[in-house]
């Protein structure tokens, strides 16, 4: 479904990615972990269409998404979130829902069914007429995550989705991880939750500075020496 191939980018004589290659297929669960400066933010922007990427490519379903615009890559099928929950706060928990769905050429009735399906799911119905700046960091992210999957998206790509939220804020989202992923979409996560990323996904790739350092199973990837090194030091 998706196929990164040695992509990189620079910030002036930074080299924040390089050579970047890996795939994620349909239904598949994939972590990106590595070190602060890894690279990992980075690469999603680049997926996403935030940044532009300075060589390489990226295609999704076989089409070349390499330097698209944001709202092009998102009706392909790509839904983020993001570290720092980016909601609209003076709007209504129902409103930031909706607000996914304007360009889909939906009818009244599929988006009030959409919006309702996102609430009840991810346990915002009763906060649905509240405004996002009043709900809790845990709230906020649930609520970006709910608003990512409106669009039915074929691939969801998760910064750091489990940061400042509580235990069962953390299961719900687990939970509706897995639901997805057994729909086949898609998840590509970044995630420190070393406690939680075991539960989220099986398969890892593991940058150290800007490149892959392996990648494999969580269980094995832990275990080697060089991954170790570069979290611990020798």
């Amino acid at each position: 479904m998706l196929q990164i191939d040695r992509i990189n980018k620079s910030f002036g004589g930074l080299r924040a990615v390089d050579g970047v290659s890996f795939s994620v297929n349909p239904g598949e669960l994939i972590g990106l972990i590595g070190p602060n400066g890894a690279g990992k933010t980075t690469i999603f922007n680049m997926i996403s269409g935030i940044y532009r990427i300075d060589s390489g490519s990226i295609f999704f379903d076989d089409v070349n998404i390499t330097n698209r615009r944001p709202t092009q890559i998102s009706r392909l099928g790509i839904a983020r979130t993001f570290q720092v929950p980016r909601t609209f706060n003076r709007m209504t928990v129902e409103e930031n829902l909706e607000v996914a769905t304007l360009n889909l050429g939906l009818s009244e009735n599929e988006n009030i069914e959409r919006v309702g399906f996102a609430l009840s799911e991810m346990d915002l119905y009763e906060s649905r007429y509240r405004n996002a700046s009043e709900l809790s960091g845990g709230q906020r992210q649930l609520l970006q995550f709910a608003r990512a999957t409106m669009t039915q998206p074929k691939l969801i790509i998760l910064d750091e989705p489990f940061a400042g939220s509580n235990p069962s804020v953390i299961d719900l989202m687990i939970e509706k991880v897995h639901t997805l992923a057994e729909s086949g979409t898609a998840t590509l996560v970044i995630s420190h939750d070393i406690i939680s990323l075991p539960r989220v996904c099986e398969e890892v790739v593991v940058l150290i500075e800007g490149a892959v350092l392996t990648q494999g199973k969580l269980s094995d990837v832990r275990q080697d020496p060089r991954v170790i090194d570069a979290y611990l030091g020798t």
